[in-house]
């Protein structure tokens, strides 16, 4: 049914080859010509002929008319390369971002009114409403029609397809949670569970009277994390929704049309007398599409352009046919006709491993400039559909049914690559390059996962994991991070190339860094290493991430004062960035040699490290890198708290926590905050003993005045003000407590859950909640667990035998 003789190939490789000229046909022809002209005018203008009299001189006859025919075809040609090489530095046009606003109403909607003023009601009363049905029974377009009663208004519509480019597995709780927010305008990195996105949304939506409609949910479970009522704001899930609902979700149900409306609604799309004419075969059409809307669409459309066709011998064909293969006939049928274009397009969408990609995606997949009139012509015979504006996708019925083909996915990956190194190079200024991203790196995602890679996509494929990595860092989605590089590792082994492989193993060792497992991340390290051979071979982020590795899994201080020697020798000459990074690196060793030493020795190095930190931060601003701005003032802070210069620790952790937010660095922030909550519990942990001391400077006073009657009433005074200041500390121990608190709770979900900083949060949390001090006591023992069985740094072990649940008492001697 799909395949293509050899007779439909070369009509393609014809129409490819035309419409490939006509692209050109400015370049080729017309520029090449003007441009030959335009330099024979001139010659004859300043050297009054001579020069073209010497070469017609000069040439015999013959070689005259080739060198007028060639001519412009070089030039042209010399054009046409300009024009790509400077293509290729220019970004593709941007898409335009934002929130997406419903779909367009099908009218007219036969045989739904009921359901949608249903709809419409339960909105109303409940908040929250699903409408669920099978595929074909037209439920997204009962859900749009009541979203549009609920939202007239564009500015207060939401709309989110769940879909994504895996046609056999639906999205997952997360990244349906992530879509969402990010339609709601918020950042998707900001959540780690899918019931994280509840609160995000329900104030994004609440007194704003909007309506979110999600379309397509396969299963409950991709939208059991959604709050159950939100103020002022509606919620419309619509979808087949498999599995068992929840008792309190009372769906509106979606089914067959009824007899009528489906004779209606086919009626509508034959438009003559066909219908009219011959009422039992109407009815007995509509029932082989089993009254299923889309099959009826489908089905008249059909009819509509074949008005030689009558119903009674459609009929009788379907009559001849099993039961199971009816809903088939009519797009087998629908496949006669097709241009050689549109066919070959089909072909190929259906044969791919990615569900849906965009017009120009499918035009990249053609070989053409443009495939916008093959994807006009395949959905007005139902057999492809527009989803999200310009993005297509083939029917179930047909997803696969079509034919790998080598040579079109990898002009696809390369079309994918450029894209993707374009929008990459605009990030993260640039809103149009995210919502690009946002739209393409589930897509880009399943290029990577193909399970056996086409020869010669090796580089194709490491532009693309470069620019994931860039937005996957960008929005703080450090599993995707993850999943991204080893899916391109995998891709690059199958296809031997080892410097992608090599790069791919070094974000998988980087981004297991930044989740705060540090054994893992040096397995990948490992590799990445052997990849590149000699020690002096290395790039400078190899050099780099070995001493982050062992800096953060061990005290191994001689090996990481190595790398960092190596990584800056490794620096090209200038890069003030790259010295910066190794500066704080620098602080950083000199903090942990301090941390097990006492007195003199202790502090004299961390004031070395403070000095190292302030040129690490002159460079930093130097270079305008505002991570390594952070990340230095993160450590001033720590550097002046050992200092015991509390005030400049604070202010350093603020500012900080302020660059951080500005590059979008989530676990910055919270990492900032967890330092700040340890200060104030320190702090407040201090006052009681202050407090002590100015009651024994009270009683001090008293006695003194006692034994000098001639000063007793300026010592009472001065007592009195001591006790006052006094009472003053318990209640701001407590509002430091508080304080504690509400920094530690802010930033306990956005650390990963493993890490030596995570597991400080929950020991601060265990040791200021006290009601939930078991369950904090066991998460941070949980967050060392990438520790456990190696030798361990000596702060994890400190923190990890804070953590340890108290002994129990024993019992009292009867």
């Amino acid at each position: 049914m799909t395949g293509m003789s050899r007779k439909e190939r070369l009509r393609f490789w014809l129409d490819r080859t035309s419409r490939q000229a006509r692209a050109h046909l400015p370049e080729l022809g017309l520029s090449g010509l003007v441009t030959a002209g335009e330099l024979v005018l001139l010659l004859q203008d300043e050297l009054r002929g001579k020069a073209i009299d010497a070469v017609v001189a000069v040439l015999p006859a013959p070689l005259l008319i080739p060198l007028a025919i060639v001519a412009p075809v070089v030039a042209g040609l010399g054009t046409h390369l300009t024009r790509r090489l400077r293509a290729r530095e220019t970004p593709p046009p941007l898409p335009v971002g934002g929130q997406m606003s419903f779909p367009d109403r099908v009218e007219p909607l036969l045989g739904r009114g009921d359901k949608v003023r249903e709809v419409v009601d339960r909105s109303h009363d409940s908040g929250v409403v699903v409408v669920q049905g099978g595929t074909g029974t037209g439920t997204s377009t009962l859900a749009v029609h009541a979203a549009w009663e609920l939202a007239p208004e564009e500015s207060r519509q939401r709309y989110v397809d769940v879909r994504g480019p895996d046609r056999d597995r639906p999205e997952t709780e997360l990244s349906v949670a992530q879509r969402v927010l990010r339609a709601l305008g918020s950042q998707p990195g900001l959540i780690q569970e899918p019931h994280d996105a509840a609160p995000l949304i329900k104030e994004a939506l609440s007194g704003r009277d909007r309506v979110l409609l999600l379309d397509n949910v396969s299963t409950w479970s991709q939208v059991a994390w959604l709050p159950p009522r939100v103020p002022d704001a509606h919620i419309v899930i619509a979808g087949e929704l498999a599995g068992e609902l929840p008792q309190h979700i009372k769906p509106v149900q979606v089914g067959p049309l009824s007899a009528e409306d489906g004779e209606a609604l086919l009626a509508a799309q034959v438009r003559d007398d066909r219908v009219t004419g011959d009422p039992l075969a109407l009815r007995s059409l509509v029932e082989a599409c089993v009254r299923s809307p889309a099959e009826i669409v489908k089905l008249g459309r059909w009819l509509a352009r074949n008005p030689g066709v009558t119903l009674a011998a459609l009929v009788d064909d379907l009559s001849r046919l099993p039961v199971d293969e009816r809903l088939g006939f009519v797009l087998q049928r629908s496949m006669q006709g097709v241009g050689p274009a549109a066919k070959r397009l089909f072909v190929l969408l259906a044969g791919l491993p990615v569900a849906e990609v965009d017009h120009r995606a499918a035009a990249a997949l053609l070989g053409v400039p443009s495939a916008d009139d093959a994807i006009a012509e395949l959905a007005g015979r139902g057999l492809v559909e527009n989803v999200r504006m310009t993005r297509v996708r083939v029917i179930g019925a047909f997803h696969d049914s079509g034919s790998a083909d080598d040579a079109a996915w990898r002009r696809l990956v390369e079309h994918f690559a450029a894209q993707a190194e374009a929008y990459a190079s605009l990030l993260p200024d640039d809103p149009g390059a995210g919502a690009w991203f946002a739209a393409e790196d589930r897509v880009l995602l399943q290029v990577l996962a193909r399970e056996q890679p086409v020869r010669k996509t090796a580089r194709a494929l490491g532009r693309i994991g470069a620019a994931l990595e860039a937005w996957f860092a960008l929005e703080q989605r450090h599993e995707d991070r993850l999943r991204a590089a080893a899916l391109l590792a995998w891709a690059a082994w199958e296809l031997g190339d080892e410097r992608v492989r090599a790069a791919a193993e070094l974000r998988q060792a980087k981004a297991l860094i930044t989740l705060g497992n540090p054994e893992k991340a040096r397995q990948h390290f490992n590799r990445a290493a052997a990849a590149w051979g000699a020690v002096e071979a290395w790039p400078p982020e190899l050099h780099l991430t070995h001493a982050t590795i062992l800096l953060a899994s061990g005290d191994e201080f001689t090996a990481v004062e190595s790398a960092l020697v190596r990584y800056g020798q490794a620096l090209a000459h200038g890069d003030t960035a790259g010295h910066a990074i190794r500066l704080v690196n620098v602080a950083a060793l000199l903090m942990r040699r301090a941390q097990p030493l006492d007195g003199g020795e202790a502090r004299r190095l961390y004031a070395d490290a403070r000095a190292v930190l302030f040129e690490a931060l002159h460079q930093a601003e130097q270079s305008a890198d505002e991570r390594t701005r952070a990340h230095a003032h993160e450590l001033l802070g720590l550097a002046h708290w050992q200092l015991d210069h509390a005030r400049d620790a604070m202010k350093h952790w603020k500012e900080s926590e302020r660059l951080y937010e500005r590059t979008a660095d989530d676990i910055g922030r919270a990492r900032c905050r967890v330092q700040r909550a340890t200060a104030c519990a320190a702090e407040a942990a201090a006052l009681p003993d202050r407090a002590a001391a100015l009651a024994g400077e009270a009683a001090r006073l008293r006695r003194e005045a006692a034994a000098h009657p001639d000063r007793a009433a300026r010592l009472e005074r001065e007592a009195v003000a001591v006790l006052e200041e006094a009472s003053a500390l318990p209640a701001h121990a407590a509002a430091l407590e508080r304080e504690a608190v509400a920094l530690l709770r802010e930033a306990e979900p956005r650390l990963p859950p493993e890490g030596l900083t995570t597991a400080l949060a929950h020991l601060q949390l265990a040791a200021l909640c006290r009601a939930e001090a078991a369950q904090h006591r066991a998460a941070g023992l949980a967050a060392l667990a990438p520790w456990d069985g190696i030798a361990e740094p000596r702060q994890v072990t400190e923190i990890r035998n804070r953590l340890q649940p108290p002994e129990p008492h024993p019992p009292a001697p009867s």
